[in-house]
């Protein structure tokens, strides 16, 4: 096996328009398959292998422009004024049973858009940044949606048949109006000259944050004559802000079975569960700018400051200088760094305002003796489960191979196996800034591919690709707090400052006297200005905009949500806000987690709150609380669906009932 790294290099295939028996695209599809003669199957054929060709000319030009292609988007636009292109996407769409008669906003809106291609007409407006600070005006740095196509080997008994499974998802931030997303694979010949349809899987949905499609299972012959090919069409619809998304994307692998001899997997050590891993359900915690230091922790991972002489990390110090890992076995009450798991930016400056993730482990992948590696690329993309959108992982311009969104290091062979490829990853992912306000159960989904040429017995060079995706659920991470200063009203009725709370003291709850026990004293910085409330009788608190506070009339809500004239609750009774401010504040800030489990058990449901100031405030687990209620949406879909896609959802309605049928 030959390590050395050739030039990227993507000669564009020769294609020629083949016949396919596409009886089987219709096959498994979530939706009920439209009347054959809608389909123009020849046509489909022949725009399948087009398409094919103009994404591999698309990633060449990116090439060409200098752009890396190891974390760019992988999602090519799709151009309606493209004869082909349009007829594509029809063509996709009747093979799911979507029609112009059960899908008549659908197929109004594609043909409105082809129109403006066309004519030069101005198309949507522009989108409404809603995740990046609107004193800024930054522009986001992602897309407003994301189009993924997870493809994954599955282990083989058999040595002689390759397995795979694959899906197609797309996400768009804060939800669309609607969206669909397919998949369908081919086994192709290494010209790409002939298609054959292996199958196919659609799904629609309306007024949905994610969606991906019931995954595809695929049983294929090992055979070096033939490549696996799977592509995705993504579509999606927004009508309050008119945003429309249409993206083509592909995956590839060899036909090569994973067996006992066989390896292609991606070890994660870091991110990981660390804290509280004896629970099923509990995340995987990033506290980028403030979490709990001692009591009940909640913090996997940590931004921080490191001394650069003594080499000692110190959790939510400031000035921030990267990322510490927690010690499980040493952080029982007390936040304690684990050694040597501890990452600073790779531009040596950390960006309060940036999501960052530390990604540790190896990606290890079977490459037969007589192969040169070509090239390694990775993806590296967080989606928002239950808000919507996704965030992929930026690279610097001018990374050579091997240096992805994944950050790999120098790949080497295994000692006692020389056809084990091992390419190590280490280092402080920058996700950017657009999804670090997002809050609750993140899905990270890794694709690591490897390219190679490999020289067969009769000396021919055939191409070698190997692919493989790897999950992580149920990731989060989590701000809210008070500014230090703030006087906090103890069980005795006594007032501390709230840096002088510790765990164990017991703090008044609510105006019928009862206390709650500190459980957890979180503390850290603020880099976005504080809500500065202020009340008609000359009373102020400083909080974050996150944290819960107590209304009389409208419960508990965000302290960014409130405006003049709002009522709170305060310990002699509701005060009317004559002031509401956003304050830069460069202090400390502080939180804490109240009652035990004996307490909560008989205590008052919400009575998980504490005096600021006088202001009855909630805790931490309130604002978790909160957080997960704003995070999901239970109306009806008609209810949440914009008007001008109803009759298209209840054609679609009627289509799956009479599926079922």
């Amino acid at each position: 096996m030959k390590l050395s790294l050739n030039a990227p290099s993507r000669m564009l295939p020769r294609l020629a328009p083949v016949m396919l028996g596409l009886a089987l695209l219709g096959a498994g599809c979530a939706q009920q398959k439209a009347p054959a003669q809608q389909v123009d199957e020849k046509a489909l054929a022949a725009d399948s292998l087009y398409m094919a060709r103009l994404y591999a000319g698309w990633e060449q030009q990116l090439e060409a422009q200098g752009h890396s292609r190891g974390g760019r988007s992988s999602q090519m636009a799709l151009d309606l004024a493209d004869d082909t292109q349009y007829r594509f996407v029809k063509n996709r769409l009747l093979a799911a049973g979507n029609t112009p008669e059960n899908s008549p906003r659908l197929f109004g809106k594609l043909e409105t858009l082809r129109k403006e291609k066309k004519t030069g007409t101005p198309g949507p407006k522009a989108r409404k940044d809603r995740l990046t600070s609107a004193a800024t005006g930054e522009a986001p740095e992602n897309s407003r949606c994301g189009h993924l196509l997870p493809l994954a080997d599955v282990a083989s008994p058999d040595n002689t048949v390759a397995k795979f499974q694959a899906s197609g998802l797309v996400t768009c931030f804060n939800g669309s109006d609607y969206a669909y997303a397919d998949v369908t694979a081919f086994a192709a010949n290494r010209e790409r000259t002939q298609f054959r349809v292996l199958g196919t899987e659609s799904l629609e949905e309306y007024a949905s944050a994610v969606l991906e499609t019931p995954p595809l299972p695929l049983s294929l012959k090992v055979n070096l004559e033939e490549e696996l090919f799977v592509d995705s069409v993504a579509i999606a619809f927004d009508e309050e802000t008119g945003e429309q998304h249409l993206s083509y994307a592909v995956a590839e692998s060899s036909l090569v079975a994973l067996g006992m001899h066989d390896i292609n997997l991606i070890t994660v050590q870091h991110p990981k569960e660390l804290i509280g891993k004896m629970h099923s359900d509990n995340p995987i915690r990033t506290c980028l700018e403030r979490g709990a230091v001692s009591g009940f922790l909640d913090c996997d991972y940590a931004s921080g400051s490191k001394d650069p002489v003594t080499g000692i990390f110190k959790p939510f110090a400031k000035p921030f200088t990267g990322v510490g890992a927690a010690d499980p076995e040493a952080s029982h009450s007390v936040w304690v760094p684990a050694a040597g798991a501890y990452w600073a930016p790779a531009s040596g400056t950390y960006e309060p305002s940036h999501l960052y993730l530390p990604m540790r482990g190896w990606y290890q992948v079977t490459l037969p003796s007589d192969c040169t590696l070509n090239e390694m690329l990775s993806e590296a993309t967080v989606v928002l489960m239950e808000r919507g959108g996704r965030c992929s992982a930026g690279t610097m311009p001018g990374n050579s191979v091997l240096k992805g969104s994944l950050p790999f290091k120098t790949p080497f062979l295994d000692e006692y196996d020389r056809t084990k490829l091992n390419v190590p990853f280490d280092g402080l992912v920058d996700f950017g800034k657009d999804c670090l306000d997002m809050y609750q159960n993140v899905r990270l989904m890794m694709r690591a591919t490897l390219k190679a040429t490999c020289v067969d017995y009769a000396g021919n060079s055939r191409p070698y690709t190997r692919s493989r995706y790897q999950d992580i659920l149920n990731l989060d991470w989590r701000n809210a707090c008070l500014a230090e200063g703030t006087r906090v009203t103890k069980a005795d009725g006594s007032q501390v400052p709230v840096e002088q709370v510790k765990v164990g003291d017991r703090l008044l709850a609510n105006g019928q006297g009862q206390a709650l026990t500190v459980t957890t004293v979180s503390r850290g910085g603020e880099r976005k200005p504080l809500v500065k409330l202020r009340d008609a009788l000359g009373g102020e608190v400083m909080v974050t905009q996150t944290h819960p506070m107590v209304t009389a009339t409208r419960g508990v809500v965000q302290a960014g949500e409130l405006k003049a004239g709002d009522s709170l609750r305060t310990r002699t009774g509701a005060t009317k806000l004559v002031g509401v401010e956003r304050v830069p504040f460069s202090g400390d800030v502080f939180n804490f987690a109240l009652g035990t489990p004996e307490e909560l058990a008989v205590a008052t449901p919400g009575t998980n709150t504490m005096y600021a100031n006088g202001y009855l405030v909630g805790d931490s687990q309130m604002q978790l609380t909160l957080e997960k209620q704003r995070s999901s949406d239970s109306r009806e879909v008609l209810a949440r669906l914009n008007g001008a896609w109803h009759e298209d959802f209840r054609l679609h309605q009627a289509r799956i009932q009479s599926a079922r049928r």
